[in-house]
């Protein structure tokens, strides 16, 4: 998505919260496919549950009547708890092989489900002021990636450009 057809620009809250939900959600998706058939730490899956309860605190902070606070905190708070899920089930039979894909398929679901409100809220995140939104994505990432080191490289990709196009002022 270009940024002459949202009417988002870089370096502004709404910007960064588009592309939190066009680049970071779908990389973080690709790590833990990959994550998956190797086998997740505990500690991996610790630091991804506080990323996800960072973004969700982030936006559960926001005002009610905003895009943020409003559209996208009973979704992403959906996401967490789908992730606990998916991440709470163990062994490497094929039922829980099974169950633990179709969670990583509901959580794209849910992905898409930002994503749609993400596009069609594109004036409202247009509008969007709150730089504590942004930050808090951005630290929630830095400290996740930087909590284990080369675990999560596409979301790391992810997280340098967030860095140069949205957090650039």
């Amino acid at each position: 998505m270009s940024e002459t057809k949202t009417g988002l620009h870089r370096g502004t809250p709404g910007y960064a919260i588009n592309f939190f939900r066009r680049d970071i959600l779908v990389n973080l998706q690709f790590d833990l496919k990959r994550l998956e058939k190797e086998g997740i730490d505990e500690l991996v899956c610790e630091k991804i549950q506080q990323l996800l309860s960072a973004l969700v605190s982030a936006a559960s902070a926001e005002p009610k009547g905003t895009f943020w606070g409003a559209a996208m905190h009973e979704v992403l708070r959906k996401y967490e708890k789908t992730y606990k899920r998916w991440n709470d089930i163990k062994g490497k039979d094929n039922v829980a092989i099974e169950r633990r894909a179709e969670l990583l398929e509901d959580l794209q679901d849910i992905r898409h489900k930002i994503a749609n409100r993400c596009r069609t809220n594109s004036h409202a995140l247009a509008e969007a002021q709150d730089l504590q939104v942004v930050t808090a994505i951005n630290d929630a990432l830095v400290d996740t990636i930087n909590a284990v080191p080369g675990t999560f490289t596409a979301l790391a990709k992810s997280a340098a450009r967030f860095q140069l196009r949205a957090m650039a002022h």
